[in-house]
């Protein structure tokens, strides 16, 4: 099995660190750059509008925590 099961029968909660979801946003927004300018290189409008969104739902979440909704949503 994957997960260990608890005496309830039920499996841990997954944790994770703060510090793993945060490297995971900012190489997520990496990413987006590297679409926008590859499809402006390769003059792909897909890939630039893949990239520019995968960018602004980063921002989002950035400042979904640094406006303090992060507790809300």
């Amino acid at each position: 099995m994957r997960y260990s099961l608890l005496p309830d029968g039920t499996t841990a909660p997954v944790q994770n660190t703060g510090a793993m979801v945060e490297m995971t946003v900012w190489f997520t927004l990496f990413c987006g750059v590297a679409l926008v300018l590859l499809g402006l290189h390769g003059r792909q409008r897909w890939l630039q509008c893949w990239g520019g969104l995968t960018i602004v739902c980063s921002l989002v979440y950035f400042m979904r925590g640094m406006l303090g909704f992060a507790a809300i949503l």
